[in-house]
């Protein structure tokens, strides 16, 4: 079964409110995990959480996402199955604008999951905005190189990818995973809702326009036949992925 982890900072109310809440009512699933830092101001907050039955991990000295979710890697058994949500997400829906029935989360990531072993892919990820037509535009599941929002996201634990950025780290984990399993596993007829760039969480500590240009600078650098630069309208620096020619990868029909 499936293991839900939730990295958060500075959120602890945001967190009981959204995800908590969301969680309880889409899937049957108590094994939840909840990764803190412990210099977390709200820290006393979070470990109330473990007299509800949540696993509350307390990470020392861990400062940004991509050490958070590396810190999330070793912790878990290799192999393991992990969905790992942000704090603040608020609903997940489908192509049509529906919000996913009652229980139906775990069965949809099973889903995933029974495509995702027999061609040995252990990333999957969701469509990057609630948008039904833009959703729909697309086949229901893909596995050539695509970007994959890090608001919800499955993956196959494997101690061999290690994130070198912090506010790359959703396409560096794309990327790495690509380059290792030669695709990755995207269901574009899911799609997550959150408030992008919200006060607070992991993502947040230290993120600012400049920040995030020297991360997704250095996956431009490092990996040019995968990822291209440039810069937004709002100002915003950005990567565009691509697929290799000689390793591009079908839709996948289910």
């Amino acid at each position: 079964m499936v293991q839900f982890v939730i990295p958060s900072y500075q959120r602890a109310q945001k967190l009981k409110d959204q995800t908590l809440k969301f969680l309880s009512y889409h899937t049957w699933n108590k094994d939840v995990w909840i990764f803190v830092r412990d210099d977390d101001p709200q820290i006393e907050e979070y470990r109330k959480l473990s007299d509800d039955n949540y696993n509350v991990i307390e990470l020392i000295d861990c400062r940004g996402i991509g050490n958070t979710h590396n810190a999330i890697t070793t912790y878990f058994t290799e192999g393991e199955w992990i969905c790992e949500l942000d704090d603040d997400i608020i609903d997940v829906i489908n192509n049509k604008r529906e919000s996913l029935p009652n229980h139906s989360l775990q069965p949809m990531l099973q889903k995933m999951i029974d495509i995702m072993e027999p061609e040995k892919i252990t990333y999957g990820g969701f469509y990057q905005c609630d948008n039904p037509m833009f959703m729909s535009g697309n086949n229901e599941y893909t596995k050539d190189l695509r970007y994959c929002l890090g608001l919800m996201r499955l993956r196959r634990i494997d101690y061999s990818i290690v994130l070198e950025t912090n506010y790359a780290e959703d396409f560096e984990n794309c990327i790495l995973h690509y380059i290792k399993d030669g695709a990755i596993l995207k269901n574009n007829w899911i799609a997550g809702k959150t408030k992008n760039y919200a006060e607070g969480g992991c993502d947040g500590d230290g993120r600012n326009i400049e920040t995030e240009k020297a991360d997704k600078e250095f996956l431009a650098s490092k990996y040019p036949d995968h990822c291209k630069l440039f810069q937004r309208k709002n100002g915003r620096w950005d990567l565009r992925l691509k697929n290799p020619k000689q390793n591009k990868c079908p839709s996948l029909t289910v």
